[in-house]
């Protein structure tokens, strides 16, 4: 494999490599527990919120609605999370974790506070704080950027 001086990449190759090896990395620890990253990430996001709809779902994790239907009819069949009809609008179907998927809660947060251990060894409290409010930043100026970019 040849390597390449890192100091030479663009950051915006650097993002890519380094958000490569982590979904990567990431992949092998929920693997090991019969998840993939796109399943933990709907069941942290419905832990932290109790039920949403699947379209407010699909807008937080930034996934189209064919692609999080997919993913919410196998979770479904697993028995991660269940589908109600809205008590308000029956045309809204609600999501909420099963017992079995509020017992992977606890795997889900373990994976995420070791990859953010390995990630961020050698750094600083500081540079932590820093390097998240970078990323919250960058994030904020693309949504901003796609706002603009549809008017």
């Amino acid at each position: 494999m040849i390597q390449c001086d890192m100091k030479e990449i663009p950051m915006l190759g650097l993002l890519g490599i380094v958000s490569h090896r982590a979904v990567n990395t990431a992949k092998g620890m929920y693997r090991e527990f019969d998840l993939n990253r796109s399943q933990a990430s709907v069941l942290f996001m419905l832990h932290q919120r109790d039920s949403m709809s699947q379209k407010e779902l699909a807008a937080r994790l930034n996934i189209t609605a064919p692609s999080i239907t997919s993913l919410i009819q196998k979770m479904e069949r697993d028995r991660y999370i269940t589908r109600e009809p809205d008590r308000h609008d029956q045309r809204v179907m609600r999501l909420t974790l099963t017992e079995k998927g509020k017992s992977c809660i606890q795997a889900v947060t373990e994976v995420v506070q070791r990859m953010e251990e390995i990630m961020l060894q050698g750094m600083s409290l500081e540079e932590k704080l820093l390097f998240r409010r970078f990323l919250i930043q960058a994030g904020e100026n693309l949504i901003n950027h796609e706002r603009i970019e549809k008017e």
